[in-house]
């Protein structure tokens, strides 16, 4: 196949450049644009058993005006004291022209406004300070959107838009917003000015790391060119993936990040590698026709084979049953496929027409008659001279260095294996969005889990709940609910307001006759009177349930879990709600729960079939069980120890007035994938250089060989690849910064420490213990074909000290080739 590539490149690169063009234009032509397509709801996945899609569906057919999927909230306060008259009447005038403004834009998809004068929960809009003489008033916007949604997130835009040519309030008065809708529209503008961020940094840090390794402008353009094509040839075909009927692709908005960085750190590594050994073949004296052909034909194999472990790696996220990871695992993985094809096929079209000009403005790499051709190559590796030493350091002490090193991370490692994950959203922004200023305001009036309440569902086909009978079902259930850890206020059909009902015995007859008045509010609110089919008319009842903490939090996540046992607890036989056949929860908190139910089980999954499919792909390469079954393991200890440093920097820089709860779930789940891929990517490259040196020169000897031989090029890709996972530090969500720190330690971890060390000294030390060979020794046949120390050969041509490029030998590609 390799040798067919290189002949079609050289021979007619013209084919190549139609093909790409032909099938660019084509996706330009048919692909829909990415903007059109992507999606940020997160919440739409879930099975149809999960409580939140119950609790959606019961919302819809008891109370379809009040289904909304999110809420933002106006907060009203006044600091120096109790809300005036005057204020009162700024925020009903307030409320009565956002109601017109929303009338007149239907796409808003505002369903109801609920004010301090709203019949019912009215009252419960008004909250004095906790701590000082002022007081709050909230006005409630319930949209049809739920909170991640794009739909939400232009309405959101909107209204924002719309509050700033608002009239000014009274003096004194001020006015903020927050609610789930306003925590999702400020998750989604953060992600994409992550993306633009993370875009920009990572191009301008892999042109100045191209111009460092090269310093010749036209060599760096060429890698440049080509994964910046790339880039966008896979976001047109990732786009167009969603025009295919029987796949149902969908395109996640965040994916584009991965996308960039993934793509501008291993594909300018395919580049490196094809373009070192091109340098390296024009040194040793061929053409530059032959010196492209033998590049293509020993490299291709050897990228083929190290992307497949990336590709399949991420390709495993498929089977995941969430659509945020089961889209954007095999999304990335077609956009190597392109940069892997890019990279074999465009860059050499470049390197062949460029020619010499290529290395201005210096000389193109060539051989010196007379000279050693294996001094000439050594002298290209860059960090020769510090390879040799760490080489020669792990062959003579392979047991200390093992033991050292792993008892440095062990402790990391334990770290990270007791890291918890968090799914709060407001731990995600940063202090100043308009949503974590509008929550804080929140807190000082009202529990804050008034920000996105959580509504619990009952239908009971054998209870009407507006009979005597009911109410007192209603009632005990109301009570068991208020007994649950963390729960602030349930407001339900017995106490509207949230507070115990006054027994009739003990009530004034103005508050009787007020309480007549109002039962037909109270029963529409929370009874389904009104339901379109007349089967679920009385027979759907709602518990209004407000949290003590954040609704994105997890204590609140644990106090959901308890409300469900509760729930599931009266509906069993002799309990109040037995003979239910529905039991749900609608909400931000809801849905956030489930989120973290169908994550965890498609972690555990993942993290399975990704491991396994790698190691397959390591013994179908190495043929070797035992050493890929140890670089697994060296990887995961790698993963869990970047997961360690990671929350233990994160938890030190954490100063909010909320406990630290740990990292975004995020993180530890696309560390692991992304790790294992591209950790055993590397461990490929060197396993394979050590199989082939060890057939000429035995274990050791091979081994040191192929430690200071790869060294150079492996650690100029990881610095690489480090640096462009670094570049979603200046994202603007605290996820991507702590995914992009751990990932970028991880590939430095997995450069520095296990590939170089912890890899090689266990293949010395257990060919010591298996062969009884002291240290030092080679094995006899092999020692006859020992070829002079790699010491010796660089004394007369001691190693530059500069960063240069460089490729992985010739024995490398032959190893594919075989």
């Amino acid at each position: 196949m390799f040798p067919f590539l290189a002949r079609l490149v050289q021979r007619r690169s013209w084919v190549v450049l139609i093909f790409w063009l032909v099938a660019t234009s084509l996706l330009f032509l048919y692909a829909p644009r990415w903007e059109e397509v992507t999606k940020d709801d997160d919440v739409r996945f879930f099975p149809r058993d999960y409580p939140s899609v119950v609790g959606q569906e019961l919302l819809e057919r008891g109370f379809p005006r009040d289904a909304a999927s999110s809420q933002l909230v106006f907060v009203f306060e006044r600091l120096s004291g109790p809300l005036t008259p005057a204020d009162l009447a700024a925020v009903e005038q307030h409320a009565a022209e956002f109601y017109k403004f929303s009338e007149s834009n239907p796409s808003l998809g505002v369903k109801k406004l609920d004010t301090h004068r709203t019949p019912v929960i009215g009252p419960r809009l008004i909250g004095s300070a906790h701590d000082g003489p002022g007081q709050a008033v909230l006005t409630i916007a319930s949209l049809n959107g739920t909170y991640l949604s794009r739909k939400t997130r232009i309405a959101v835009d909107q209204i924002l838009g719309y509050l700033a040519e608002h009239a000014a309030l009274p003096d004194g008065l001020h006015r903020s917003v927050t609610g789930s809708a306003v925590v999702g529209h400020d998750m989604n503008t953060a992600a994409n000015e992550s993306i633009h961020n993370t875009t920009l940094t990572t191009i301008i840090l892999v042109v100045v790391i191209l111009l460092v390794v090269y310093r010749s402008p036209l060599l760096a353009m060429v890698p440049l060119v080509t994964i910046a094509f790339s880039v966008v040839v896979s976001m047109k075909a990732i786009a167009g993936l969603t025009k295919i009927p029987w796949l149902s692709f969908q395109v996640i908005n965040i994916t584009q990040v991965f996308v960039v960085v993934v793509l501008f750190g291993a594909g300018t590594d395919y580049c490196l590698f094809l373009i070192a050994r091109y340098r390296e073949e024009l040194a040793r004296g061929r053409s530059r026709k032959d010196a492209l052909n033998e590049a293509i034909v020993q490299v291709g194999g050897a990228l083929a084979a190290s992307a497949g472990t990336v590709i399949v790696g991420l390709g495993m996220l498929y089977f995941s049953s969430f659509a945020k990871i089961r889209y954007t695992g095999p999304a990335i993985a077609l956009s190597l496929s392109i940069a892997l094809l890019a990279a074999l096929t465009l860059a050499p079209v470049l390197l062949s027409w460029l020619g010499g000009a290529i290395f201005w403005p210096f000389r193109p790499p060539h051989h010196t008659p007379g000279a050693d051709r294996e001094v000439e190559s050594l002298e290209q590796v860059p960090m020769t001279g510090f390879w040799i030493w760490v080489a020669n350091l792990v062959v003579r002490h392979p047991a200390p260095i093992l033991v050292v090193s792993i008892a440095v991370l062990a402790p990391l490692a334990y770290v990270g294996a007791r890291t918890t994950s968090n799914y709060s959203q407001l731990a995600d922004l940063d202090p100043d969005r308009p949503s974590v200023v509008g929550a804080s305001v929140i807190r000082r009036y009202f529990a804050v889990g008034e920000l996105s309440p959580t509504v619990a569902l009952v239908e009971n086909p054998k209870v009407d709940f507006r009979t005597p009978e009911g109410r007192e079902k209603v009632a005990e259930v109301t009570r068991r609910l208020l007994a649950v850890p963390g729960v602030a206020e349930v407001r339900s059909l017995t106490q509207p307001l949230g507070t115990p009902p006054i027994p009739d015995d003990k009530k004034s007859i103005i508050q009787l006759m007020a309480e007549r008045a109002m039962r037909g509010a109270v029963d529409g609110r929370y009874v389904s009177t009104k339901a379109p089919d007349e089967k679920d008319l009385n027979h759907i009842t709602r518990f209004d349930v407000v949290f003590k903490s954040d609704p994105f939090s997890k204590p609140s996540l644990q106090s959901l879990d308890l409300l469900d046992q509760t729930l599931t607890a009266a509906s069993r036989p002799g309990e109040p709600l037995y003979g239910a056949v529905g039991i749900g929860t609608a909400g931000s908190t809801s849905a956030l729960n489930d989120l973290m139910r169908v994550t965890t089980s498609d972690q555990r999954r993942m993290y399975l079939l990704v491991t396994f499919g790698v190691y397959v792909i390591l013994v179908g390469l190495l043929r070797r069980p035992g050493v890929c079954l140890y670089l697994i393991l060296t990887v995961v200890l790698g993963y869990l120890a970047s997961l360690g440093v990671t929350e233990l920097v994160f938890r030190g820089m954490h100063h909010s007035t909320e406990p630290w709860g740990g990292l975004d779930w995020t993180v530890g789940f696309f560390l692991f994938v992304i790790l294992v891929a591209v950790g055993e990517d590397y461990n490929i490259l060197l396993m394979a250089r050590v199989i082939e040196e060890e057939k000429k020169y035995g274990v050791i000897e091979g081994t040191r060989r192929a430690v200071a031989h790869t060294g150079g090029i492996i650690s100029s890709c990881g610095l690489i690849m480090a640096g462009t996972f670094g570049s979603m530090l200046t994202g603007t969500l605290t996820s991507l910064r702590e995914l992009g720190f751990s990932l970028g330690l991880g590939i430095l971890l997995d450069t520095f420490l296990v590939r170089p060390i912890l890899v090689p000294a266990f293949v010395v030390l257990m060919d010591r213990i298996w062969n009884g060979d002291a240290p030092g020794r080679l094995k006899p046949a092999a020692s006859q074909r020992i070829a002079e120390p790699i010491e010796e050969a660089l004394v007369e041509a001691p190693a530059s000290k500069n960063l240069t490029a460089d490729a992985v030998d010739s024995c490398l590609g032959q190893f594919y080739e075989d």
